[in-house]
């Protein structure tokens, strides 16, 4: 008797526990986002236009459509004075995308940004 209670118990467990897990996953959406990519020197005469300078630098992953991963760096450039901003990864060493550029870039403070 003690041995189905338990058995009964474990697998009430384990279909909440997938219930559980299935319910977190379906929360996460995968977003169709399209980068401006192309040679490296591209990019930065852009970058040179904007006169935004290298702030910040990570090795970061991301995901393409395939379900493939790639790894590479990723650098933040901003403008000093006029606080824009932008992203850059760069998945080869010849070729580079320019992810979320925009402008208010500046320390968070909370409660004042979205």
């Amino acid at each position: 008797m003690r041995k189905a209670a338990l058995i009964a118990g474990l697998l009430f467990w384990v279909a909440i526990s997938i219930t559980a897990f299935a319910q977190e996953k379906k929360d996460l959406i995968q977003l169709p986002i399209l980068l401006d990519c192309g040679p490296v020197e591209k990019i930065a005469e852009m970058l040179v236009e904007y006169e935004e300078v290298p702030i910040a630098s990570a090795s970061v992953v991301w995901r393409l459509p395939s379900g493939e991963f790639i790894k590479g760096p990723m650098t933040i450039f901003a403008h000093p004075t006029d606080f824009t901003i932008s992203i850059v990864i760069q998945p080869t060493e010849n070729f580079a995308c320019l992810a979320f550029p925009g402008n208010d870039f500046g320390p968070y403070t909370k409660g004042e940004r979205t």
